[in-house]
């Protein structure tokens, strides 16, 4: 492999325009980050809020039908415990 300091000069120059920057960051370049790390988190939790609200009043309503549901099928089990009462006690007259 040769030396050619043509082709370290143009990935310098390559650097350069794509904006790396030879000093060190400053205080001022930290906060600046963090405010847009701050910005860019506050804008994915609104959006997963907006899609998470949905899912959770469908699941409410699912809660509601099934305690609704749960209420019907007691109210049967009882319907159908004193049936069967009813019925034994006939038979055991019936004999």
């Amino acid at each position: 492999m040769t030396f050619n300091p043509t082709g370290i000069t143009d990935r310098v120059k390559r650097k350069k325009a794509a904006g790396v920057r030879k000093e060190a960051p400053t205080k001022e370049d930290f906060k600046k980050f963090k405010e847009e790390i701050v910005h860019e988190f506050h804008v994915i939790s609104e959006g997963l809020i907006d899609q998470i609200k949905p899912l959770a009043e469908g699941h409410s309503g699912i809660i509601d039908r099934l305690n609704s549901l749960d209420v019907r099928l007691d109210r049967m089990e009882k319907e159908n415990e004193r049936q069967h009462q009813e019925t034994r006690a006939l038979v055991k007259i019936s004999s």
